[in-house]
């Protein structure tokens, strides 16, 4: 349970999953102000001339830039004010901050990034922009284990994990201060809330519906019974734990799934495609 009494929500997640908005609303919400180091990283870029993946790439060996900004973050963690903190580091440096991580399916990302428009991210295209995001997320994760020794993308740094894909800002605040009233109460809830248009079968039908991610795309190991029944009452977000592993679906389990419950998926993982 948060110790402080001012209001700390850190916000990770992947690169357009919404989190510059969705920290705006929760702001507005809470009375808080927003510290983003993705703001911090885009000024940087333009006063450079860069995009924001090339600075990524400057900054894999330049790591004066991280330990400013993230100096900027070990400041904050006992600060009086509220604040709502879009950072990839933040649950590190604010171990007291509720930390939340924002998942988004690639193209949807891609094309959020590109609708966005920002000077340091000019993309042709939504698949230039989903290689780029790949290619930052890469630089990203390299450039934090090396400095931190940490796994970045290691859902288990997260105090709650929801995924935006296809739910509005609006919603994914929703989610998130439901979640941490629960997380100051020291009550129970859900770990992770994936999308059901993101999650796909394979596993046992008993259980509590339980992931484990290949690819980029979300599984179901067990709890196929539990998942079906919230997709039939229209909850767009399924409450999973986290599976050790398991098995991709077949095509044939893929086709049975739907049959069951009319999911409609906008991707499919490579290989379960026409």
């Amino acid at each position: 349970m948060q110790e402080n009494k001012s209001v700390k929500i850190s916000l990770a997640g992947d690169l357009g999953s919404g989190k510059s908005t969705v920290g705006a609303i929760l702001a507005e919400k809470l009375h808080a102000a927003v510290y983003s180091t993705g703001t911090i990283q885009r000024k940087i870029a333009e006063e450079m001339g860069m995009t924001t993946l090339q600075l990524n790439q400057y900054m894999e060996t330049h790591p004066e830039i991280d330990g400013k900004i993230d100096d900027g973050l070990r400041a904050l963690e006992h600060s009086p004010e509220n604040i709502i903190i879009d950072s990839r580091m933040a649950w590190h440096f604010m171990p007291s901050s509720f930390a939340v991580y924002m998942a988004a399916d690639a193209r949807v990302a891609a094309e959020r990034i590109l609708k966005a428009g920002r000077s340091s991210e000019p993309f042709a295209s939504v698949e230039e922009a989903m290689r780029s995001i790949a290619d930052r997320r890469a630089s990203e994760a390299a450039r934090y284990f090396q400095l931190y020794g940490v796994h970045i993308k290691d859902l288990e740094n997260y105090d709650y994990v929801v995924d935006t894909s296809y739910i509005t800002p609006e919603e994914a605040a929703a989610h998130i201060l439901a979640h941490y009233q629960s997380f100051l109460r020291g009550e129970n809830f859900p770990r992770y809330e994936l999308s059901a248009l993101r999650l796909f079968p394979g596993g046992e039908e008993e259980g509590q519906p339980a992931f484990f991610e290949a690819d980029g795309f979300y599984y179901l190991a067990c709890g196929m019974r539990a998942a079906a029944e919230e997709i039939a009452a229209g909850k767009p977000l399924i409450a999973c734990v986290q599976a050790a592993a398991g098995e991709p679906c077949s095509r044939a389990q893929l086709a049975a799934w739907q049959a069951r419950t009319g999911v409609r998926y906008p991707a499919l993982p490579r290989g379960l495609g026409e």
